[in-house]
């Protein structure tokens, strides 16, 4: 409610302008006989921060300015009507305005290798391996702890152009081109 100037523990008499229960509908004029609400002062205190914003386009006009609202926080001890009087309901503790929880973060997806017994290649063979092994083995980097998303696929390299073998393709014979003419010897005349 907005701020009445009360003690705090003090006790508030309000009218009461409309009545209902049990079908019966009393509307008061301005305020019901007989009826009345006995409230308790709990405590005063300033709400949330509002911001008001006044903005004209085109002419640089901009203003801001805060206000909070004082109010009185009240609690209903009775209500006071012709057909009798209703005391308040068993008091519920009060609670705090419900923090926002955080989401878990999602643990990592561990994968799994399989034990295999490692077997030691022989000289020869690692002599002929080919060289294309390198690249894939240093692709395959352990992923850093923390991340959640799916790796994504390495991207296609072009391949590089086989050599063409000289024998299956003769090659054109190359016709010799004049030299260009030197343009700072003077040129003869007949």
């Amino acid at each position: 409610m907005d701020l009445i100037k009360a003690d705090v523990g003090s006790t508030i008499d309000f009218g009461v302008l409309l009545v209902g229960g049990n079908g019966d509908v009393s509307i008061g004029t301005p305020e019901v006989d007989n009826a009345k609400v006995v409230a308790e002062v709990i405590e005063h205190g300033r709400g949330p921060k509002i911001l008001v914003f006044k903005y004209k386009n085109k002419t640089r006009y901009r203003r801001r300015q805060g206000h909070r609202q004082d109010y009185t926080r009240l609690q209903i001890k009775e209500i006071v009507t012709e057909a009798g009087s209703f005391t308040e309901a068993p008091e519920k503790p009060k609670s705090a305005a419900p923090k926002r929880r955080r989401k878990p973060k999602a643990e990592p997806v561990a994968e799994e290798t399989p034990a295999t017994e490692a077997v030691a290649p022989d000289a020869a063979a690692v002599a002929e391996a080919p060289t294309a092994e390198a690249p894939a083995e240093a692709e395959a980097k352990p992923e850093r702890a923390g991340r959640t998303t799916a790796k994504k696929p390495a991207a296609k390299r072009p391949r590089k152009a086989e050599p063409k073998a000289e024998a299956d393709e003769p090659k054109a014979e190359e016709t010799p081109q004049p030299a260009p003419e030197a343009k700072d010897q003077p040129e003869e005349t007949e």
